[in-house]
């Protein structure tokens, strides 16, 4: 089987990091995969070698002509105009533009069985595409709805597409948004992001962490709905309530690094927590951590907790809105707790102290790459 999984970049995220996971799933159970991604031609994750890497700058190929220019600009001109509209008119035109892109790879290796597209930004930028073998993958579970024009702009995204939901909350949603937005998907499925979780280990191996004391983790976006000024109080109470002792190390950037910082600064906790920033390798931290923390306020999946357990590293969570249901179930249930830093900060410690067994490997099974690909050609008869 031939496969190409597109996304519209490969920078330092999870899901980037999920459509590397795909391709390289694929690859790994035997399949020609190949891996498009359109933004920033230096990418800074990269599959294995197993994996055909493609770069489509769809943008600088629309630029290269005068007429591509010319509908830039009046994409540009409609939008101020029409809010939010510039996918639509851009993606009129970097429709086709894919289509003769793909066009020119099949001509190359063949036909391809199966094209997975991965975001919204991906699926905003080919939307008029209308072929079975396109399969949405929709990682967020909170798609904007109200009003004539953005439920017209959701249908021309949805209806009569091939979707496919990381989780069942993602699902849900889905299906309560199609009611309001009046769309109707071709099919919906649930298929999960494949965790390559022996990549993950051996990465966390791939070097010592300068960290001599005992620590908790957080990795990740530092944005609104990472929630980290929550763990951070959560953090401040059990020093002070509870007399805890570990370190606080956070991995990640993101539009909030400052406000945290201050944050800390404020608490007086500069020297118990460090602030690494964004990591193109986190797990050697995750591994060696006594407990990662989960503050998401919501979720598609939450690859992060995946990627903890994949090294065996404990997890306590806030109880998260959508994907995160299907990680934390059975005994992990235990391990998440309300929106409430004096809850979140009795858990940390709590855990910490019990050390509890936990079967990791029981919670990982379903999220295996050869368990993805088998949901695959299940669902689509492959």
């Amino acid at each position: 089987m031939r496969v190409a999984v597109v996304v519209r970049s490969l920078k330092i995220g999870g899901m980037e990091r999920s459509a590397i996971n795909i391709a390289q799933a694929f690859a790994d159970e035997g399949h020609e995969s190949h891996l498009i991604y359109f933004r920033g031609k230096n990418a800074a994750l990269k599959p294995k070698e197993n994996v055909y890497l493609h770069h489509f700058n769809i943008e600088k190929m629309m630029k290269l002509s005068i007429v591509g220019q010319l509908w830039i600009f009046i994409s540009k001109i409609l939008n101020t105009f029409i809010r939010h509209s510039y996918f639509f008119w851009y993606g009129m035109l970097s429709s086709l533009i894919f289509k003769y892109k793909i066009y020119q790879l099949e001509k190359k290796y063949g036909k391809f069985d199966l094209i997975i597209l991965r975001g919204q930004g991906t699926f905003e930028s080919i939307w008029m595409l209308k072929d079975d073998r396109l399969k949405q993958v929709s990682v967020s579970m909170f798609i904007k709805t109200g009003g004539v024009i953005k439920n017209f702009f959701l249908r021309r995204l949805y209806h009569q597409k091939h979707i496919i939901a990381i989780s069942n909350g993602v699902k849900n949603k889905i299906i309560e948004v199609s009611e309001i937005a009046d769309f109707k998907p071709k099919s919906l499925n649930v298929i999960f992001n494949p965790m390559d979780i022996e990549l993950v280990r051996k990465r966390s191996c791939e070097y010592e962490v300068d960290l001599k004391d005992e620590y908790i983790v957080y990795f990740g976006r530092i944005t609104p709905n990472k929630n980290v000024s929550l763990l951070v109080d959560a953090y401040k109470y059990a020093k002070d309530n509870f007399s805890f002792d570990k370190k606080l190390v956070i991995i990640g950037d993101g539009a909030k690094f400052d406000d945290i910082k201050k944050q800390i600064d404020s608490y007086g906790l500069d020297d118990d927590v460090l602030m690494l920033g964004a990591l193109s390798n986190p797990f050697p931290w995750v591994k060696n951590a006594k407990l990662f923390v989960f503050t998401s306020k919501f979720e598609g999946l939450g690859n992060v907790l995946l990627e903890s357990l994949a090294c065996h590293t404990p997890i306590v969570s806030v109880k998260t809105v959508g994907g995160p249901e299907d990680i934390m179930d059975g005994e992990l249930e235990s391990f998440r707790v309300d929106f409430d830093k004096k809850k979140l900060a009795k858990k940390i410690v709590q855990v910490i102290e019990q050390q509890p067994h936990i079967d990791f490997e029981k919670y990982l099974l379903k999220f295996k790459p050869s368990s993805v690909v088998s949901r695959f050609k299940e669902v689509y008869s492959l």
